[in-house]
């Protein structure tokens, strides 16, 4: 058998490490970034690079929508719709601008959220547009046609005076209006009318985007394996018939079922940030323990692609003394 290739994915490693004590060093990560050999595979957005890292290079508007239907349903539709993200969101407005600032439930109840819901799918049904709503914290609809535009992506739009995120193209003005006809609803949904009455965030807006469909899978296999609970990569994942795995496996794995290519692409389990670096920090060494004794070469990308590659000879490097992440990623994106 080969060796075994290890991708570790950490999207918010930059923020992750912002976020804890400058005083708390993680010694297995500071080795990984000092002693690994420095490698990249820029892109513009973590997504872009999910696409790179299965062998597809995305051309255009990535199909978010449509990778989240597969990795939600759990299998490749036979159906050649076109899909739309439709995620609930929160906006609020000033005299003159309207700002979402944030998207999903957050502390809403399973009654509250089965409520919007509906309010959202009547609107939908009463345009003839079928939601889909296999995921609690977001939505899918699915159109027959595909659409002439791109919706901002809600990461870009988080933040953004609605009115600039949104569109300027003649046929998003039917996309506005039933953009305005699910805020009214929502305005006067009992469980907003609730919320509001007692100082709580309410659910008032959905956000389109990330449309698309179904893409094709990789003209050759790349990856074996998938520890996830990305939509996208899960998604990919079932297109290019890889195993999926849950995240927290690969905390216990040694991998040696899982083929010669495993992609562990992570997502953050809380908002506890000294919690998912620890995590993160027995993960990765356990993984260098792994490439020290030649069972397997490690990757580690963050979000962007910037990255280092930590294989059997990398503890030889003793010369590259370890300093603490935030410096070691700070002086990475300088370089």
């Amino acid at each position: 058998m080969g060796t075994v290739h290890v991708i570790l994915l950490i999207e918010e490693l930059k923020r992750l490490v912002a976020a804890v004590s400058g005083d708390i060093r993680y010694p297995a990560l500071e080795r990984l970034w000092s002693r690994g050999r420095p490698i990249a595979l820029e892109s513009p957005t973590p997504n872009h690079l999910r696409f790179k890292l299965f062998g597809i290079q995305p051309e255009g508007h990535l199909p978010v929508a449509a990778l989240t239907h597969v990795n939600d349903r759990n299998v490749l539709p036979r159906n050649n719709y076109y899909w739309l993200r439709a995620d609930p969101v929160t906006m609020w407005a000033d005299m003159a601008q309207v700002f979402m600032t944030s998207y999903g439930f957050a502390d809403l109840d399973p009654y509250e959220r089965n409520e919007i819901e509906l309010c959202v799918r009547d609107i939908l049904q009463e345009e003839g547009l079928d939601l889909h709503g296999d995921h609690p914290e977001r939505w899918c609809i699915a159109l027959g046609s595909p659409i002439e535009f791109g919706f901002t992506p809600l990461d870009e739009a988080l933040g953004m005076d609605v009115a600039e995120a949104l569109p300027d193209h003649p046929e998003a003005r039917y996309w506005r209006r039933i953009l305005n006809e699910i805020q009214v609803a929502l305005h006067n949904c009992p469980v907003n009318v609730r919320r509001r009455a007692m100082g709580k965030r309410e659910v008032n807006s959905v956000w389109f985007w990330g449309g698309g469909f179904i893409p094709d899978a990789a003209a050759h296999y790349v990856l074996d394996t998938v520890y996830s609970e990305n939509a996208v990569s899960r998604g990919l994942a079932i297109i290019n018939d890889c195993r999926t795995k849950r995240q927290s496996e690969a905390l216990e794995s040694d991998f040696s079922s899982d083929g010669l290519a495993v992609l562990i692409d992570w997502n953050l389990d809380s908002d506890n940030a000294e919690n998912e670096m620890a995590l993160l920090e027995g993960l990765v060494g356990s993984l260098l323990d792994r490439a020290d004794r030649r069972q397997l070469v490690l990757k580690i990308y963050e979000g962007r692609g910037q990255g280092r590659m930590y294989g059997p000879n990398a503890r030889r490097r003793f010369w590259s003394r370890r300093k603490p992440l935030s410096r070691a990623l700070d002086a990475a994106a300088q370089a």
